[in-house]
């Protein structure tokens, strides 16, 4: 059952990647660098809480795992597809494969941080003594 609860948060945040960036850069005309890392932010802590009142504990590695390769890898997956895209029109430039890069890792790299023991205590609060 954990694993369908993880699976689930993890397509949720992914969903979430969708509807914030287009909320955000869209609608509100926010881009840039510091959006992608206020989303990854908020979608990481939405992630982080959403595992603890799941679960109840402290996850396991397994299930950090799990849900850090499903929400990263489709990330990941979609930021190398639409590098591949550019490049195709425009040819090879480091600096967008750069730029590309650096909107793409905060979104794994705070969901780790989210997931972390530290973090996950206080969500957990008086529920988990160690």
């Amino acid at each position: 059952m954990e694993k369908t609860r993880i699976t689930i948060i993890a397509i949720t945040g992914i969903v979430l990647f969708f509807l914030a960036n287009y909320l955000c850069r869209f609608l509100l005309g926010f881009s840039g660098l510091l959006a992608s890392l206020i989303i990854a932010a908020a979608i990481a802590a939405y992630m982080g809480f959403s595992v603890a009142r799941a679960l109840e504990r402290m996850p396991m590695a397994e299930e950090k795992s799990r849900l850090l390769w499903i929400y990263g890898g489709f990330l990941g997956a979609l930021f190398a597809a639409f590098a591949a895209w550019l490049f195709l029109g425009e040819g090879f430039d480091s600096v967008v494969l750069a730029t590309l890069f650096l909107h793409y890792l905060p979104y794994p790299a705070l969901a780790h941080v989210f997931l972390s023991e530290g973090v996950m205590r206080r969500f957990l609060g008086s529920k988990h003594k160690p």
